[in-house]
């Protein structure tokens, strides 16, 4: 019997049947339902999944796994994969051993991130196959084939999906779970894991040979193809596309029947140089579609002009594609509109109704308690005649946005407070963030505060877990408390608000922090959220 799944499900469904034994991750839209998918299916099918403090500790746990002979797979997002790239380019010198699979999600529109980062120039950079599918049931397969491909190259694969993706549904067969989880006996040979100075070079060599044979296989690989409407032998207009993108373009395209070919191309990096030749040897014409920078069409025109086939192209660059933002079917049908002449599709895509298109985003909470926080705290600093600089972590401070004055990345808030107050602002630097933040990162910048003697003040809002993501766990429930931490890096002085502390208690504290001499200040406030 078929059954009706998202993204989610279908990415998640690819490792289970691939015999995935260890599922690590950090908390990120693109790239937390597949996570959950696998946590709550992890008693039946026999793997383990762990959140990690950061995406730096879920590479390498995966890569110990790896080592230790048995699969994994990584679920982070497009600025998650920066906080594991120290890993990352590492393991792509010295390879890895077991299948260990990366799954990135990227954010075309920044619906849920705070910029929007394109990281296929990441695959690029580490020189590591990357493939992004166009439907459920292609990433479903796609995912079983990264496991088989990483074990017989002893690469990382990176699977690129958007958010897009992960929340369309489709009708797909039923889940096939494997009879076992593939095992393999670790390398222990000497120096096969040891980053080293004198191996570096041959390591790197040896990365050239991988690429090169991936990117004739990939030019084989099911998941590229070369299709033809009313196929004829004359050069022709053409089209490209990648992953989810090429789906939509399909819908776009609904109805039009006047000759032309289209390219799938689904493995982004390396790029299949012999099915990209043999495509721009048959058009004079091709206009590419991708999100979010112009990747393929530089590097298409790369290829082109090295092997002598240039026909124009035209893109993000051209301006004839959207450069900002998600690619949604009216923006791909305005594209075609410009370069087909008569075409007239079944169904218009009109930018009046993209609502439609647009992914659903769960509101933040409506009693998020950062907005009374930063303005009692404003209140308070008023009193004693201070303008403190507000300096805040992404998550659910961005509800009082209007009240901070920067904002950065995971773990950053700190950072820039010493940063401040080595600039001689002139003003009290205050930093405030969520406890999966300080888990995340955050401690290592107040060790750095302790260690330099830095004036600042740190608020942390203990409310349990990463709620903007779901609410996952926090150490402080196994035993690391947010407050043995602080005080092990020795602020001068820390105060916590409770609960059941009323607002006159906080007022208080805060007025309390605002007039203290120069020091190393913190406060946690132990508040839940309060939907309302």
């Amino acid at each position: 019997m078929m059954e009706t799944i998202n993204g989610d499900c279908a990415i998640a469904w690819g490792a289970i049947e691939a015999g995935v034994s260890v599922v690590t991750g950090y908390p990120g839209s693109p790239g937390t339902g597949i996570f959950n998918v696998l946590s709550e299916t992890k008693l039946k099918f026999g793997h383990k999944t762990q959140w990690c403090l950061n995406e730096r500790i879920a590479l390498d746990i995966a890569a110990g796994v790896s080592q230790g002979g048995k699969r994994s797979l990584v679920c982070i997002k497009s600025v998650g994969m920066n906080v594991a790239l120290d890993t990352l380019m590492v393991l792509n010198m010295t390879g890895i051993h077991s299948g260990l699979v990366i799954i990135v999600g990227d954010d075309p529109g920044a619906w849920g991130s705070q910029n929007e980062q394109d990281t296929r120039f990441i695959a690029q950079m580490a020189e590591l196959p990357m493939l992004e599918p166009s439907t459920l049931q292609e990433g479903r397969e796609m995912v079983k084939w990264a496991f088989e491909y990483s074990e017989e190259l002893k690469t990382i694969v990176i699977i690129r999906i958007t958010r897009s993706f992960t929340t369309c549904r489709e009708v797909v067969p039923p889940l096939q779970p494997p009879s076992h989880h593939p095992v393999q006996y670790p390398d222990r040979s000497p120096m096969r894991w040891i980053a080293a100075l004198d191996k570096t070079t041959s390591d790197h060599k040896r990365l050239h040979q991988k690429n090169e044979k991936s990117t004739l296989d990939f030019s084989q690989l099911l998941f590229n193809s070369i299709e033809s409407i009313e196929d004829n032998s004359q050069k022709s207009k053409g089209i490209i596309a990648t992953g989810f993108v090429y789906t939509k373009l399909q819908e776009a395209l609904d109805g039009y029947s006047s000759s032309l070919k289209m390219m799938k191309l689904n493995s982004l990096y390396p790029l299949p140089k012999k099915l990209v030749i043999q495509f721009l040897s048959q058009c004079e014409e091709i206009l590419v579609f991708e999100e979010v920078d112009p990747y393929l069409e530089d590097s298409i025109k790369s290829i082109g002009y090295d092997n002598g086939h240039c026909p124009k192209l035209y893109g993000k660059r051209t301006g004839h594609v959207n450069w900002v933002g998600e690619l949604f079917r009216w923006h791909i049908q305005q594209s075609l509109r410009n370069f087909l002449p008569s075409f007239n599709p079944k169904k218009k895509y009109l930018e009046t109704n993209w609502e439609q298109e647009k992914p659903f985003r769960k509101p933040y909470c409506a009693g998020c308690p950062y907005i009374e926080i930063l303005t009692t705290f404003r209140e308070e600093a008023e009193k004693v005649g201070q303008n403190p600089f507000l300096i805040g972590d992404p998550g659910c401070v961005i509800t009082a946005g209007k009240l901070l004055d920067t904002k950065l990345c995971m773990g950053s808030s700190i950072g820039v407070a010493i940063g401040h107050q080595s600039a001689g602002v002139g003003q009290k630097s205050v930093a405030i963030f969520g406890d999966s933040a300080f888990y995340h990162s955050g401690i290592n910048a107040l060790i750095q505060a302790r260690f330099s003697n830095e004036t600042l003040l740190a608020i942390i809002l203990d409310n349990g877990g990463s709620v903007t993501t779901g609410s996952q766990p926090t150490p402080d429930k196994n035993g690391v408390p947010i407050v043995d931490l602080i005080q092990t890096c020795q602020v001068d002085k820390l105060w916590i608000i409770e609960e059941c502390d009323n607002e006159a208690t906080m007022r208080s504290i805060f007025y309390q922090a605002l007039s203290s001499a120069d020091g190393l200040y913190a406060i946690v406030i132990r508040k839940k959220c309060r939907p309302v």
